[in-house]
């Protein structure tokens, strides 16, 4: 009996900093778990802040800024020439109309009428991208990859991309914009890291 209590004991130790090392690779907001590192193609990236996006007091989503150097100015974030990923965890129903609404609004006010004119190609397709509702616990990407433009994906299935550099920071600008969907999402997104 001392034997097996010995080694339950050994093997707990032994266990004990795969658990630590597995709690310490998340951060959790509301809920949603957000891995602290991630893989958008060839790149490793780090989260650099996340926040709630709330609307009338509702709780709508979380939002994460993925990275691969802490940064904390949002120019920078938006301009920056290596991989971005910007991921949504949805905390409730919210219809797609509504939603494609809510990004449409979003690039109207990180683009010029002009802008919008330029890129209205780009934005019908990017709104065409969103099929159906998005349902609480819904996951969304959008990966901006210099030379290559953006890529949306829903639940780990992708959705399409635009190959447009340009266009993929309008699309970073609707939370990172001087314009942003929710302040507190462009903040928490912004936090950067140690």
């Amino acid at each position: 009996m001392t034997r097996i209590l010995t080694a339950v004991a050994l093997l707990a130790l032994l266990c004990a900093p795969l658990a630590t090392a597995t709690a310490d690779d998340v951060r959790e907001v509301r809920g949603v778990e957000l891995p602290l590192q991630i893989s958008v193609g060839d790149h490793d990236l780090h989260l650099n802040g996340a926040g709630v996006r709330s609307r009338f007091f509702v709780r709508v989503y979380v939002g994460a800024l993925y990275t691969t150097e802490s940064v904390t100015d949002a120019n920078e974030a938006i301009t920056m020439d290596s991989p971005r990923r910007v991921h949504l965890a949805m905390l409730r129903d919210v219809g797609r109309d509504t939603m494609v609404d809510a990004l449409e609004d979003g690039l109207e006010n990180a683009m010029s009428s002009e802008e919008r004119a330029d890129y209205a190609d780009e934005i019908e397709t990017f709104k065409s991208f969103f099929p159906g509702d998005f349902n609480a616990g819904y996951t969304g990407n959008i990966d901006v990859i210099p030379g290559e433009g953006l890529i949306v994906s829903m639940n780990d299935e992708e959705l399409g991309r635009i190959e447009s550099d340009t266009f993929a920071q309008f699309v970073l600008a609707i939370w990172l914009g001087d314009d942003p969907a929710d302040s507190d999402v462009k903040s928490g997104m912004l936090e950067g890291r140690d």
